[in-house]
């Protein structure tokens, strides 16, 4: 069934009366088929549009086989004649961004030769695959042209050739596919090329294109950028955000990036300082408890049972117990809910994970030399990581 596209013939145009051709069930929806219609399928890179038929909202819509399908969340009775209403800020936000592509693009293309060969529409992000790398300067030299395409205020119209015809003009890019007519969407004096999509009648309707970032992308470039309202919510919003780093920074917004140099090189200083004096504070925790060591026949047994380790400090605190060769160390610590252990040494480390397995009703094991685990943090934890020195002189 065929359905007109008044979009092809007027993108601005935001309601039709319509008549019903067919509604069928698809999944969770239903696919109605009108004899004419103001929605533009999905295609091109494009969204398909939302929007209403009579009161039931339409949340996409999809061409298939020929058919323009509108997806609506009720189904409509077949025959009975309705309008068709767009959603038209979503409408015009679609062709902000489509005809700035199509600016960037040919600027891209003009400026530097390099070719679009993919265009992806989501609802938060746009992009062009370039098929060639472009540094950040090029990205700025193509932007700054692509907006002054946008200042002149330029026409913009879309027409249907035949391809002989196509030939003989100069086109950005054109279909391989076969085709009676090509539909031309042409900025005057600036990008033409085949597009099926919806497009602004002036350029001074896309609002401003801003390029937002790049990122290599299969030899060439993924370039994401903004339009219209979605270029002014993005500056909003990191606006905002600048404003509050400077308030918590309490900088001038020039002086945001070099008062965070600053906080990252008062940082490393002091990360170092403070590395430094803790491994100072794990060699004096060591000696004072090697002094305080249980002494056996063949070794000496030490457990650190310690409230405020950090993974870190409970790994150079044992290695420090253990750099004599006579010592059997372990070292227990709470990490959030849990009970963790290291244990290091001369005795069988093995055969002490095990017994703190069960003494924590937990899970480790290791090697002769080395094992470590973790249980239950229990009351009195302390005391009951001590009673295993006598197992240590074993």
């Amino acid at each position: 069934m065929n359905t007109e596209k008044l979009f092809e013939q007027d993108s601005h145009q935001t309601a039709c009366e319509a008549r019903i051709l067919a509604c069928r069930p698809q999944g969770d929806v239903w696919a109605v088929v009108l004899d004419r219609t103001v929605f533009f399928p999905e295609g091109g890179g494009q969204p398909g549009d939302t929007g209403w038929i009579g009161e039931v909202p339409v949340t996409d819509t999809r061409e298939s086989e020929g058919e323009i399908l509108h997806l609506c969340d009720a189904p409509l009775k077949e025959g009975e004649t309705v309008t068709a209403q767009l959603d038209w800020p979503v409408r015009l936000d679609h062709m902000q961004q489509h005809t700035g592509e199509h600016i960037l693009s040919h600027a891209v293309w003009k400026l530097f030769g390099a070719n679009n060969v993919g265009f992806h529409m989501g609802h938060d992000a746009v992009a062009i695959d370039l098929d060639r790398p472009l540094t950040d300067a090029q990205l700025e030299e193509a932007e700054d042209f692509a907006n002054r395409q946008v200042w002149d205020n330029r026409p913009v119209r879309a027409y249907e050739i035949d391809p002989r015809s196509a030939k003989k003009i100069s086109l950005r890019k054109t279909t391989e596919k076969a085709v009676e007519l090509l539909r031309i969407v042409e900025v005057e004096g600036g990008d033409r090329c085949t597009c099926c999509g919806t497009h602004v009648r002036f350029t001074g309707e896309v609002g401003m294109i801003k390029v937002i970032r790049s990122e290599s992308h299969k030899g060439g470039v993924r370039v994401y950028f903004l339009c219209g309202g979605r270029a002014l919510a993005d500056y909003r919003s990191k606006n905002r955000t600048v404003a509050q780093a400077g308030a918590a920074l309490s900088a001038k917004e020039e002086a945001i990036v070099p008062r965070i140099g600053q906080i990252k090189d008062d940082l490393v200083r002091e990360s170092t300082l403070l590395r430094e004096r803790s491994a100072q504070l794990m060699r004096y925790k060591a000696r004072a408890l090697l002094d305080g060591a249980v002494c056996g026949e063949n070794r000496r047994a030490v457990v650190a049972a310690e409230e405020e380790l950090t993974g870190k400090e409970a790994k150079a605190l044992l290695a420090k117990l253990t750099e004599e060769k006579d010592v059997a160390a372990a070292v227990f610590y709470p990490d959030g809910e849990r009970l963790c252990w290291l244990i290091g040494g001369s005795a069988d480390c093995r055969y002490l994970c095990e017994l703190a397995n069960g003494l924590f009703s937990g899970k480790g094991g290791g090697r002769a030399d080395f094992a470590q685990g973790s249980g239950k943090l229990t009351a009195g934890w302390q005391d009951t990581a001590l009673s295993m020195l006598v197992h240590m002189l074993r």
